[in-house]
């Protein structure tokens, strides 16, 4: 199996995902959280729509968004514009110099979906459509072809690909630079995701495809999936699985969650399969936490539940790696007394915490501990099984200290050492 070994991912919290909260986030907490985004890695973003305010109150604020967020250079900015006034106001952004790169313009590859989401059939949306792609193209923008409900419609069922092929070829000729094939409702499965891939760039092997699916049915990793086996490099995906139809009066046309496949859970799968993806998982889930923060729910994400998969560091403890609510994975030891008589130098709590640590991989040289307000209950004089679990409290003076919170426990749940440990980092 053959995978690209590198990927893009771009982040839609901003814009896809909170689309369908009924309730405003505030313009500084966007532009908060797309600065994040584009501090911990994400070279495209999509941050904001120019969907008409009335409809879509939640981006009212798109052009303070846009005044307020710092500019990467090597960072795309993506904006949805629906019609041609709505590129109006964003041309007269990027006059003035804030607005984006890339624009997203939408049609659905089926007619129910059109009227239920704009009450207009394809003969009415197509025209103003490709005048709008016309004219972003001559502005200098780059422009991303969506095609919505390209795996499957909520209200017409199955649809064809010959659609699809149909309005690629059409936003080809109107100058579109990439083409997206939208889940809309999460109606794919990954066979169908992987044929359809094949048969795409088969018909298109020269085109920038992106893939965008939704985790309506669980199935937005797998969809992921199969496209990156079809050698797909551009995937899109939001915090915490966030997303769905946007917050409007229109009568909802599915059931069941509706958010994008989540980014967090894309981007450790992929990491850990071997591809590139440009981002750490660590600054993503903590991304994460912070975005249900903003939203003051908790949302899907797996991994940010359970934690990245361990693997063995090859780097050594230091404190500059460390943040403060950081858990570092347990360490299990097995201790005899002949454990004991090999490490004379040290006391038993000491032992239990060093070996613990080492699990996570090799501790500097110099690394010294305060355990004054560690507790240890009870004696150890046979053998005994001890887990040590560690949350840092506190990173002191630029990393030269630690503070964790410490419990080792024995195989019985029986507590045999707790309270507040303190690590000094010597230099080597």
């Amino acid at each position: 199996m053959e995978l690209p070994p590198k990927v893009n991912i771009c982040e839609c919290w901003a814009r896809d995902g909170i689309q369908g909260e009924d309730h405003f986030v505030p313009t500084e907490k966007k532009i908060a959280m797309i600065n994040r985004m584009a501090e911990i890695g994400f070279k495209r973003i999509e941050v904001t729509s120019f969907a008409h305010p009335k409809l879509v109150t939640q981006f009212a604020d798109s052009i303070e968004v846009l005044k307020g967020i710092s500019r990467h250079k090597d960072v795309t900015y993506i904006a949805i514009v629906p019609n041609d006034k709505a590129l109006d106001r964003l041309l007269d952004a990027c006059n003035q110099g804030y607005g984006v790169q890339e624009i997203t313009a939408i049609i659905s590859a089926s007619e129910d979906h059109l009227l239920a989401n704009l009450e207009k059939t394809f003969a009415e949306v197509m025209p103003p459509l490709a005048s709008l792609v016309r004219r972003a193209r001559a502005a200098g923008l780059s422009v991303i072809g969506c095609i919505g409900t390209s795996f499957g419609c909520p209200l017409a069922g199955e649809v064809p690909i010959e659609k699809v092929y149909e309005l690629t070829e059409w936003y080809l000729e109107q100058g579109a630079t990439s083409i997206m094939p939208g889940d809309t409702t999460g109606e794919a499965n990954p066979l169908q995701v992987s044929q359809f891939y094949a048969r795409m760039k088969a018909r298109f092997p020269k085109v920038d495809f992106i893939s965008h699916f939704h985790d309506t049915r669980g199935m937005g990793l797998a969809n992921t999936f199969a496209a990156l086996q079809q050698g797909i490099v551009y995937h899109d995906c939001s915090l915490g699985s966030i997303g769905g139809q946007p917050a409007t009066k229109r009568p909802k046309y599915h059931k069941g969650f509706s958010g994008n496949t989540c980014t967090e859970d894309m981007v450790v799968m992929m990491n850990e399969m071997g591809i590139q993806t440009g981002l750490n998982d660590e600054d993503v889930i903590q991304t994460a936490l912070l975005a249900e923060k903003m939203l003051g729910k908790e949302a899907n994400g797996h991994v940010t539940r359970s934690g990245i998969v361990r693997h063995r560091s090859r780097e050594v403890l230091n404190g500059n790696s460390l943040y403060t609510g950081m858990e570092i994975f347990p360490g299990i030891l097995l201790l005899t007394p002949e454990t004991i008589k090999e490490n004379p130098s040290l006391k038993l709590p000491e032992l239990a915490i060093r070996k613990a640590l080492e699990k996570n991989g090799p501790l500097p040289e110099k690394l010294t501990f305060d355990l004054d307000k560690v507790n240890v209950h009870g004696s150890l004089n046979e053998r005994v099984i001890l887990v040590t679990r560690f949350k840092v409290a506190a990173v002191l003076n630029h990393g030269e200290k630690a503070v964790f919170e410490v419990l080792s426990q024995k195989s019985d749940g029986q507590v045999y050492m707790d309270g507040v440990l303190t690590i000094a980092f010597g230099k080597n």
